[in-house]
């Protein structure tokens, strides 16, 4: 976006319905091509039938064997990495000087404007394919050319946190980055999270994001494995416990709805 991580913060919107379903609310939402994206994904939570009193939540969980495959779903910046808007590309032709372009950045239609080339689509591409791409289209006016394509600069990444957290929102992408050390950097869990169904969504490139379930309890108190590194653009949602669903339509029914339980400081506690 002007960097693929534009300021694009979700937060956790519970509202009483009897279903409970969890909602995502999208505040200062930029037009490009991630952050649509993320909207999928956001679209995708809203339909999870996270059901309060005891129900599961009806995703898969991550299994040790899947995290591979799960990682390789991933847009990496150092592994096999696709150019996104707001990359800053260099393009370098090894025996033609004046078709160099040191500082290219990608706009947010995922297009470029290359040297005698004019505009050319290089989001969802390697390096490696955008090289091959200037050679044939330059093959009819420069003799023998050679095109080395790099990432000058990457584009701002993010890793978006919801649900029951003291400070949902986005969190830095770094390499390596874990679920429970994002957590932990959207300021921990709170009291109301269930720990040991964080849910995890990837998306995924012309598909459907991909939703895994993480239990991130046994990795607290067991020193369980974290299975996968994050990737940029996921989506780690934090869903509240039953009990907790429980305390919130006690209150949005009955506290609030009927008159004789208003400022009688009567508790309303479930399950203490």
């Amino acid at each position: 976006m002007s960097t693929v991580g534009e300021k694009a913060v979700f937060v956790s919107d519970y509202e009483g319905t009897k279903e409970h379903d969890m909602k995502l609310s999208l505040f200062t939402y930029k037009t490009t091509k991630q952050s649509k994206l993320a909207l999928g994904l956001i679209t995708l939570l809203a339909g999870l039938p996270v059901i309060g009193c005891g129900r599961p939540i009806t995703v898969p969980p991550l299994l040790p064997n899947e995290a591979p495959q799960f990682e390789a779903i991933g847009n990496y910046p150092d592994r096999n990495y696709r150019i996104e808007p707001g990359d800053t590309l260099k393009i370098a032709y090894l025996f033609h000087e004046d078709m160099d372009q040191n500082e290219v950045v990608v706009k947010p239609d995922g297009k470029v404007n290359a040297n005698q080339v004019g505009e050319i689509v290089v989001a969802g591409m390697t390096t490696a394919e955008v090289g091959k791409l200037l050679v044939e289209r330059t093959a009819d006016r420069l003799r023998s050319p050679e095109v080395v394509v790099s990432v000058f600069k990457f584009a701002e990444k993010k890793v978006y946190i919801a649900g029951e957290v003291d400070k949902p929102g986005t969190v830095e992408y770094q390499r390596g980055l874990t679920p429970l050390q994002a957590i932990v950097a959207a300021g921990g869990f709170r009291d109301t999270a269930m720990v040991d169904s964080v849910i995890l969504i990837r998306p995924v490139e012309n598909s459907e994001p991909l939703a895994r379930k993480i239990d991130i309890a046994a990795v607290i108190t067991d020193g369980s494995r974290e299975w996968v590194r994050l990737a940029p653009h996921d989506v780690i949602f934090v869903p509240r416990t039953p009990i907790a669903e429980a305390d919130l339509w006690v209150k949005q029914n009955i506290v609030e709805l009927i008159p004789f339980f208003r400022g009688t400081g009567m508790s309303y506690g479930i399950g203490r």
